[in-house]
C-alpha cells in the first residue's frame, strides 16, 4: 500500500480508534448497566475512562519513539522480552494469544451482526447473515488503512445521527425507574470490566500513528478523541436502553427498538450493525498488520489469515455473543496490564536521547504504571464474574 492509501485525517484516525472498542459497548454494557444503579454506571465509566486514557497515551509515547509505527506484539518483543531465546519464545506466545483473542472478538462481531439481520429478516438464516457480514466487513479490511479510516468515519457519523434520533423519539414513551445505587460489588466489577473493555482500543493506536505520520503531534489528540467518542456513545445507549427497554437485552438495541416501535427496531438494528462493523474493521486491520510484522507475509495473505478463522468460528457457533466479549476482553486485559507499563519505562530508558512528538511526562512514572496495572487486573477479574 502506498503512502496515499495510508494517510488519515484527524477524525478518520480517531474513528479507527473508536471503532475498535465501540461494538462491544453497544452490545454488552447496557445489559450489565441495567443490573446496577445510575451512580454506579457513571462512576464506573469515568474511572474506566481515566485509566484507559493513561494506558493508551503510554502506547502513544512508546509508538512515537519509533521511526516507524509498530504493533504492540513487536514492541513487547523489542523492549520487554529482548532478543534472547526465551524472549523470542515469549513474543511468539504473545502473538498466538493475540491471534486467539482477536479471532474470538471478530467471530463475536459476525455473530452479533447476523443476529441483527435475522431479527430484521426472519427468513434469513443465521449462517447466511454471517456470510453477508463477513463479505462486507472483511472486504473493507482488504482495501487497507485509508478505506478502513473513511468507512469508520462515515459509520461513526451515521451512528451518531441514528442515536440522536432514537434518543429524542424515546422521550415520547414511558421510562423505567432506575435505581441510583445497587450496592452489589460483583455486578459493579462486572460492569467495570466491560466498560473498560469498550474503552480499550490499544491495537488501533499504531494504526492512528501510521495514518497521521504526516503530523505526529496529532496522534494523542486522535486517541483521546476516539476514546471519548466511545465513552459518550456507551453512556448514551446504556442510559436510553435501560430507561426504555422491557427488559434490556444482551443485544441492547433490539430491546430498545422493540419498546419504541417497529421503525425504531429497524433503525436501531442498523445502528448496532454499523457499530459492530466498525469494531470488525479496526480489529481486522490491526490483526492483519500484526501478522504482517510477525510472519513477514504480504498484506493479502495476512488479511486471509486474520479474517477467515472468524467466519469459520461463527459458522460453527462456538459461543454466544456476550461470552465472546467478556472472555476475550479479560484475556487481553491481562496481556496489556502486564506488558505496556514496562514497555514504556524501558523505552524511556533506552531512548532517553529521543524527544518524541508526545510524552506523558510525570504521568508515566512508576506509581501511575502500577495504578494502571491494578486497574486492568480488576478489568480481567470483572470479565470473569458470571452475571444473570
Amino acid at each position: 500500500m502506498n503512502e496515499q492509501h495510508r494517510r488519515l485525517t484527524l477524525f478518520e484516525a480517531a474513528a479507527v480508534v473508536a471503532g475498535l472498542g465501540f461494538g462491544g459497548g453497544v452490545m454488552a454494557v447496557p445489559y450489565l448497566a441495567s443490573l446496577n444503579g445510575i451512580m454506579e454506571l457513571v462512576i464506573t465509566a469515568l474511572m474506566a475512562y481515566a485509566f484507559s486514557l493513561l494506558l493508551h497515551l503510554m502506547v502513544v509515547e512508546v509508538v512515537l519513539r519509533e521511526d516507524k509505527p509498530q504493533q504492540l506484539v513487536e514492541l513487547f518483543g523489542k523492549y520487554v522480552f529482548k532478543q534472547t531465546w526465551w524472549g523470542k519464545a515469549l513474543t511468539w506466545i504473545i502473538f498466538i494469544l493475540v491471534l486467539v483473542t482477536f479471532y474470538a472478538l471478530l467471530a463475536g462481531y459476525i455473530v452479533g451482526c447476523a443476529e441483527l439481520l435475522h431479527n430484521l429478516f426472519p427468513a434469513l438464516p443465521l449462517w447466511a447473515g454471517e456470510i453477508i457480514t463477513y463479505v462486507v466487513a472483511a472486504g473493507i479490511v482488504l482495501a487497507g488503512l485509508k478505506a478502513v479510516g473513511v468507512s469508520e468515519k462515515w459509520s461513526i457519523l451515521s451512528i451518531a445521527v441514528v442515536l440522536l434520533i432514537l434518543s429524542i423519539i424515546s422521550f415520547a414513551y414511558p421510562f423505567n425507574t432506575l435505581p441510583l445505587w445497587s450496592g452489589d460489588g460483583a455486578k459493579i466489577l462486572a460492569l467495570y470490566g466491560m466498560v473498560m473493555f469498550c474503552l480499550t482500543c490499544l491495537f488501533s493506536v499504531p494504526q492512528a500513528a501510521e495514518g497521521l505520520s504526516w503530523n505526529k503531534k496529532l496522534v494523542p489528540g486522535a486517541v483521546v478523541l476516539g476514546i471519548t467518542i466511545n465513552l459518550v456513545f456507551t453512556l448514551v445507549i446504556s442510559f436510553m436502553a435501560s430507561l426504555v427497554s422491557k427488559p434490556v437485552t444482551e443485544v441492547a438495541i433490539i430491546g430498545w427498538g422493540n419498546a419504541v416501535g417497529t421503525w425504531a427496531l429497524i433503525l436501531g438494528s442498523v445502528f448496532a450493525f454499523l457499530g459492530l462493523l466498525t469494531s470488525y474493521w479496526s480489529i481486522g486491520y490491526a490483526l492483519a498488520v500484526v501478522i504482517v510484522e510477525r510472519l513477514k507475509w504480504g498484506y493479502r495473505l495476512s488479511w486471509l489469515a486474520a479474517t477467515v478463522p472468524s467466519i469459520i468460528m461463527a459458522l460453527f457457533g462456538l459461543a454466544g455473543f456476550l461470552e465472546y466479549m467478556r472472555y476475550a476482553g479479560g484475556a487481553m486485559a491481562v496481556l496489556m496490564a502486564l506488558l505496556i507499563p514496562p514497555a514504556l519505562l524501558i523505552s524511556r530508558r533506552e531512548n532517553a536521547n529521543i524527544m518524541p512528538a508526545f510524552s506523558l511526562g510525570k504521568w508515566g512514572n512508576v506509581f501511575i504504571c502500577v495504578l494502571v496495572f491494578i486497574a486492568y487486573l480488576l478489568m480481567a477479574v470483572g470479565s470473569l464474574i458470571p452475571v444473570d
